[in-house]
C-alpha cells in the first residue's frame, strides 16, 4: 500500500506541476495567434453564423450577449435562439434586436427526442441554412472579448482545421471556498484542455465550417442526444477528425458568493456527459479521481497515526513531503489568477475539489439520467436520450 501512495501522491504532483507550466505558456500561446490573426487579410475570413442558445435569467446574460454581439469581425450574423416566444430570456432578445437590428431571434420550440441545447442549435442552423461559411456555438453567460471570435474561426480562415474550441476562464471575485474551488475546477479542465491529448470540443465556444457539419452528419447526431460537444467530440476521435483549440477564444465568468448546489450540478454534467458520451475517458476520470483523492487520504491517516502514536515514520515522512510538493504547486496555480488569494485559501479549496469530484463520480457509477435546466434525461448508451420529463 505504501508503494501505492508513494506512486499516486508524486503522480499527482507532477500532473499539477506539468498543467500550471502549460498554464503559465497560455498568455504568449494567445499572444502568438493574435499575430497570426493579424496576418490574415480581411476578405480571406469566411462568413459566420453566431449561434446562441438563451434561457433562464441569469443576471450576467445581457451583459455576455452584448459582448458576443460587438465581436470585431467582418462578416457575421448573430443569431439568438429560445425554446419559446414569450419566456423572460426571449424579452431581453427583443430587446437588444432593438438595439442590433442585423441579429436574428429564432424561437426553436420544445425538444422532444435530445437535450433542448441541441434543439435550439438545430434550429439556429436550420434558420441559416447555406447562408454563411462556418457554424459557431456560444454560451449566453460568458463575456466575450472583441476579438473571441477571429481567434474562434481563425483555424477555417488559414484552412488548418474543419473544427476549433475555446474554453472558459472563472475570475473568483470573493475568497469564500467554494468559490475558489470552482474556478479550481475550470483551471484544471482548461490546462487538460490545452494538451493535445485530451482536446475536444468545448460547447459554450466552438465552430464548425458548414461543409464539416454536412460531413460528419451532425444533424443526425445531435438530433437524438442529450449533449452537443462530448457526442460530437466521440463521433470526431473515431473519425480521426482534429479538432484545434484556440487559447484565445477565450470566455470569462465572474464568479460571487457561488453555491453549493450550483457549482455540483455543474460537475455532474462534466461528469455523466463524458460517461454517456466517451466512456473511455470517463474511466480515466476515475484514475485521476484516485489519484487526486487516495493521496490526501492515506496522508491524513498517517499524521493521525503519528498523533495517536501508531503511525510508520516511513509514511509519515512520505506526508510531510507530498505535502510540501503538493503546497509547492498550489502556489505556482495560485499565481495564475487574475487577484492574488491568500495560500491557505487556495489551498484548503483545492481540498474541497477534490472532495466534490470524488463524490460526483462515485454517484455517477450507476447514473443514467442528468438534470439540465429543470428537465430530467434519461440517457442510453452514446447519450441518446430515451426519455425527458421537464419539472
Amino acid at each position: 500500500m505504501f508503494w501505492i501512495w508513494f506512486l499516486l501522491a508524486t503522480s499527482q504532483c507532477a500532473l499539477l506541476y506539468i498543467l500550471a507550466r502549460r498554464g503559465e505558456s497560455m498568455p504568449s500561446r494567445i499572444q502568438d495567434a493574435a499575430e497570426a490573426n493579424r496576418a490574415v487579410p480581411e476578405d480571406k475570413w469566411p462568413s459566420v453564423g453566431l449561434i446562441v442558445p438563451v434561457a433562464g435569467r441569469d443576471p450576467r446574460m445581457e451583459g455576455a450577449l452584448r459582448s458576443l454581439l460587438k465581436q470585431d469581425y467582418p462578416s457575421f450574423v448573430p443569431v439568438l435562439v429560445t425554446a419559446e416566444e414569450n419566456e423572460p430570456a426571449a424579452e431581453l432578445v427583443a430587446r437588444l434586436k432593438q438595439e442590433f437590428p442585423v441579429l436574428r431571434h429564432v424561437v426553436a420550440g420544445t425538444a422532444t427526442g435530445c437535450g433542448q441545447k441541441n434543439h435550439n442549435s438545430l434550429q439556429g442552423i436550420a434558420a441559416l441554412g447555406d447562408t454563411v461559411d462556418v457554424y459557431a456555438f456560444c454560451d449566453s453567460t460568458h463575456m466575450a472579448e472583441p476579438d473571441f471570435l477571429r481567434h474562434l474561426v481563425a483555424p477555417m480562415a488559414r484552412g488548418e482545421a474543419s473544427f476549433s474550441t475555446g474554453y472558459h476562464v472563472v475570475e473568483p471575485r470573493d475568497n469564500q471556498r467554494t468559490t475558489l474551488a470552482y474556478a479550481f475546477c475550470v483551471m484544471l479542465m482548461r490546462y487538460l484542455q490545452a494538451m493535445s491529448a485530451f482536446t475536444q470540443l468545448w460547447g459554450g465556444a466552438m465552430a464548425m465550417t458548414r461543409a464539416a457539419y454536412v460531413k460528419y452528419a451532425v444533424a443526425q447526431l445531435w438530433v437524438e442526444n442529450v449533449v452537443d460537444d462530448c457526442s460530437l467530440s466521440a463521433l470526431l476521435q473515431v473519425r480521426g477528425a482534429k479538432v484545434q483549440l484556440c487559447p484565445g477564444a477565450l470566455l470569462r465568468t465572474d464568479a460571487v458568493n457561488h453555491s453549493v448546489p450550483v457549482w455540483r450540478a455543474w460537475m455532474d454534467r462534466q461528469v455523466l456527459f463524458l460517461k454517456f458520451c466517451m466512456p473511455g475517458q470517463w474511466k480515466l476520470l476515475g484514475l485521476m479521481c484516485v489519484m487526486m483523492a487516495l493521496p490526501m487520504v492515506c496522508a491524513g491517516l498517517a499524521l493521525l497515526g503519528l498523533v495517536v502514536g501508531v503511525g510508520s515514520g516511513a509514511g509519515v515522512l512520505l506526508a510531510i513531503f507530498w505535502l510540501a510538493a503538493l503546497v509547492s504547486a498550489l502556489h505556482l496555480w495560485r499565481g495564475l489568477l487574475s487577484k492574488p488569494v491568500p495560500l491557505w485559501r487556495w489551498c484548503v479549496a483545492f481540498a474541497d475539489a477534490v472532495r466534490m469530484f470524488t463524490a460526483v463520480y462515485w454517484q455517477s457509477l450507476k447514473a443514467w439520467s442528468i438534470v439540465w435546466h429543470g428537465i430530467r434525461y434519461e440517457v442510453g448508451k452514446g447519450g441518446v436520450v430515451l426519455r425527458s420529463e421537464r419539472g
